[in-house]
């Protein structure tokens, strides 16, 4: 047990350790109540640790910070054992600010923010089963690998991505835009070193209309979005994806090594048989990848893979129904919400299956858009709120609130709303809105 003996009954039990569930917890543990979390694999983080998913983006609308709370926390944290430069300007100019970090120096900081909290957690636990009357959850069933076990709590965070927990209560979904083809491609993320920045610098300076670049940078730091003139000689290599450009960012403290986001397999993530195939898709394909870079891309020719992620980054599977839906209009027009609990700005950025390309749309001016307490309530369930990529959006919208410093500020509104609703006789959407925001901001949140 990550703190304290194990037993079988929690105040708020939170189901999923991404970000978003590490940030509900912790908001839960700090309003009094006793929580547990649980999370399947070995490490917190989600797609941040577990698929190298790097960097985080975006904590910055185009005029100021609109992400912070425990986000902005766990970036302190961070940058106080070197391992995040903090907020930089986007060199690419897709966003106006990313957060490099060092993923195993992330592991290290989640779990102490927990145990400061008080937060009682375990790694290796599946949830299996969900027990539910009369539209509460009153306990989930837990597979361990040496045994099986349940545990009941007072109110649920889901946080599982795919809103897993919500889903086997009985919640309302669908995939995709309603047809799960169309679920966004998965990513095999890889860490290679031996990488010559300065060659590509040079490069880049010398070929910039071959890369997306912001007006401004300087490359001070190297995040790259380009070489589109290279892609082409690609299909020699014989690799099973399509991409019309490379991507890959530096990693804080770690010279000549660089994160490459390239790869994109199709496929229902939520499906094992599909999810199976884009991991061994990936696996197999790194390796030719490998030799296109360092026969053909400059700066990489000394180059070796360091890793690629434990497991494949699924961007997109199930959506919960809740009691608001959020639309890409919402984001466009940036419509009002008086239960506003999170302000993101990540524009839509829909990757298109099968395709090499992408479906881009900005925010207008600032860029700001509202996330609305009522979209983290599944229907027909009581005591459960959702948390990160599990809240409720359609198809093109979620593609704009499914990032990282989004999910960190909306599982802390999810912890805690879940935290006040005990012991007042309130379920959770009846718990006023206004005591969350008045909370949000006390923890150094911003909804407004």
């Amino acid at each position: 047990m990550g703190s304290g003996k194990m037993d079988k009954r929690y105040d708020v039990v939170v189901i999923g350790g991404g970000i978003a569930g590490v940030s509900s917890a912790i908001a839960a543990s700090r309003q009094g109540a006793r929580v547990l979390l649980l999370e399947k694999s070995m490490s917190f983080g989600g797609v941040l640790t577990t698929a190298l998913v790097n960097p985080m983006m975006t904590f910055h609308s185009p005029v100021r910070q609109v992400i912070g709370g425990i986000g902005q926390e766990i970036v302190d944290r961070l940058i106080g054992m070197e391992g995040s430069f903090g907020h930089i300007d986007d060199p690419i100019g897709f966003v106006s600010s990313i957060t490099p970090f060092d993923p195993e120096k992330l592991k290290s900081v989640l779990i102490c923010m927990l145990k400061e909290a008080g937060v009682n957690y375990m790694f290796g636990a599946l949830v299996t089963d969900v027990f539910s009357k009369n539209r509460f959850v009153r306990e989930v069933e837990v597979s361990t690998q040496s045994c099986r076990f349940t545990i009941k709590g007072s109110v649920f965070v889901d946080s599982t991505g795919e809103g897993n927990l919500s889903i086997r209560a009985g919640a309302g979904y669908f995939k995709g835009d309603g047809d799960q083809t169309s679920c966004q491609p998965m990513t095999l993320v890889m860490r290679i070193r031996g990488v010559d920045r300065e060659v590509i610098t040079s490069y880049v300076k010398d070929h910039r209309e071959d890369f997306v670049l912001s007006d401004t940078t300087d490359l001070s730091y190297l995040g790259i979005a380009g070489f589109f003139s290279f892609m082409p000689r690609l299909r020699k290599y014989a690799v099973s994806f399509k991409r019309d450009r490379l991507l890959f960012f530096e990693i804080p403290s770690h010279p000549g090594e660089v994160f490459m986001n390239t790869t994109r397999y199709p496929g229902d993530g939520s499906n094992v048989i599909e999810l199976t195939e884009a991991q061994s898709k990936g696996n197999c394909d790194v390796w030719k990848f490998m030799e296109f870079l360092k026969n053909e891309i400059p700066g990489f020719s000394n180059a070796a893979l360091v890793q690629t992620g434990c497991s494949i980054g699924v961007r997109e599977t199930t959506h919960v129904v809740g009691d608001y839906v959020i639309k890409v209009d919402d984001l466009l027009k940036r419509k009002q919400f008086a239960d506003s609990i999170a302000v993101g700005a990540y524009p839509v950025d829909l990757h298109m299956p099968g395709s090499e390309g992408l479906k881009t749309m900005k925010i207008p001016f600032p860029g700001e858009y509202y996330v609305p307490l009522r979209a983290l309530f599944p229907t027909g369930i009581e005591n459960v709120v959702l948390a990160g990529r599990a809240l409720s959006a359609e198809h093109l919208a979620f593609s704009a609130l499914r990032t990282s410093p989004l999910a960190s500020a909306t599982g802390m509104a999810a912890g805690i709303c879940a935290a006040m609703s005990l012991g007042s006789g309130l379920k959770v959407r009846e718990v006023p809105f206004g005591s969350v925001q008045r909370e949000i901001v006390r923890m150094g949140g911003i909804f407004e």
